[in-house]
């Protein structure tokens, strides 16, 4: 039987400091953009009175904007009313990649990596969200779900570089789906409303 592969959250410059997650994510969400038509109002004087005009603050064409990953992890710190600890301590670690807040220049804005087999991806904390579930007869909180989105690198140039990175790996293949029709159950799904009506 085959080891269970745990994710974990580390500084992608030093990455054999490892922040494991307790329970493995059951969804990744990753997005990405590019800069498209922005447009502010400005105010230009017409016949009577001003008007509002658009006026274009960046290419249609610029370069992509970066991607975000989103994800959702767990921690649960209770056995029993006896064996317990404070869930925070697990989430302290993470917190610690947030930006100082002291300047928007990048030696304010620590870098942290998420890996989880062949995926890595790298960038900066953009956000961090966390729901407290279940507190001990103490008001000891011990059940989180913590959410984290991360700004930075696209996510197939990253895993690539991963599993290029790691020994005894294959390496990441992207391989067009196949297109094999649904199944009947459940066909209707994909068909347009034209085609459904009839």
């Amino acid at each position: 039987m085959a080891d269970l592969e745990k994710a974990f959250l580390c500084d992608p410059d030093t990455p054999s400091k490892k922040y494991y997650v307790q329970f493995n994510p059951n969804t990744l969400e990753y997005s990405a953009s590019r800069g498209g038509n922005a447009y502010k109002g400005v105010s230009a004087q017409g016949g009577q009175g001003s008007a509002r005009e658009p006026q274009m603050q960046s290419s249609p064409f610029s370069e992509p904007e970066g991607s975000l990953l989103s994800v959702k992890l767990f921690y649960h710190t209770y056995a029993s009313r006896d064996d317990f600890s404070d869930v925070r301590t697990k989430i302290y670690s993470i917190r610690a990649f947030l930006p100082s807040g002291k300047g928007e220049n990048s030696s304010s804005s620590p870098r942290i990596q998420f890996v989880w087999g062949t995926l890595a991806y790298a960038g900066t904390l953009e956000s961090l969200h966390v729901s407290y579930q279940m507190f001990a007869h103490d008001g000891t909180p011990v059940q989180a779900e913590v959410s984290i989105t991360i700004r930075g690198e696209d996510l197939d140039v990253s895993a690539e570089s991963n599993n290029q990175a790691q020994s005894g790996r294959k390496k990441l293949k992207l391989e067009p789906a196949d297109e094999d029709p649904p199944p009947d159950d459940i066909v209707w799904l994909f068909q347009d409303e034209e085609e459904s009506a009839l």
